[in-house]
């Protein structure tokens, strides 16, 4: 059995208009969100061994304000490239790692779990949300689509 950790970026900050997207930084509710991301993952024993990453601010800070650590840290533009799309094809280069987190931005993360779900996952992922699905295969590259079951949805608490 293999499992994916989805978690969307938590809220960034928009108050520097000349930032690029790349660059933006949570924002003081994301700091909160973030933290509430590790606590929840920790909580439900849902500790990866593989994260995969996007290298933009957010979801850096996303990922180190949470304080989840795994044996094999990947930080990975195309993540990032194709936030529009969907992060199949990324999932199924990752091997033998048995429980994968992917930090990774909307469309994509919510596209990502409706995809794997067969169009019953969670629906779009709020900024900070996390989704489990398990999947019956051995390695990532047998994932299919419509292969994943929703174990669990979470959002961070609303302040």
């Amino acid at each position: 059995m293999l499992r994916l950790i989805l978690v969307r970026h938590a809220k960034s900050a928009w108050d520097s208009p000349d930032l690029a997207d790349f660059d933006r930084p949570l924002a003081p509710r994301g700091r909160r969100a973030a933290a509430w991301i590790g606590e929840t993952v920790r909580a439900e024993g849902w500790l990866p061994t593989q994260i995969l990453c996007s290298p933009a601010t957010r979801t850096r800070e996303t990922l180190t304000l949470s304080g989840i650590e795994a044996d094999q840290l990947d930080f990975e533009r195309r993540v990032y490239d194709l936030r529009d799309e969907h992060y199949l094809d990324l999932i199924r280069e990752r091997g033998k790692a048995r429980t994968l987190m992917l930090v990774g931005h909307n469309m994509a993360i919510s596209a990502t779990a409706e995809l794997l779900t067969g169009g019953v996952g969670p629906g779009p992922m709020a900024t900070g949300a996390i989704v489990v699905l398990d999947f019956d295969a051995n390695d990532w590259a047998g994932v299919e689509t419509g292969s994943g079951r929703l174990i669990a949805s979470r959002r961070p608490p609303k302040d």
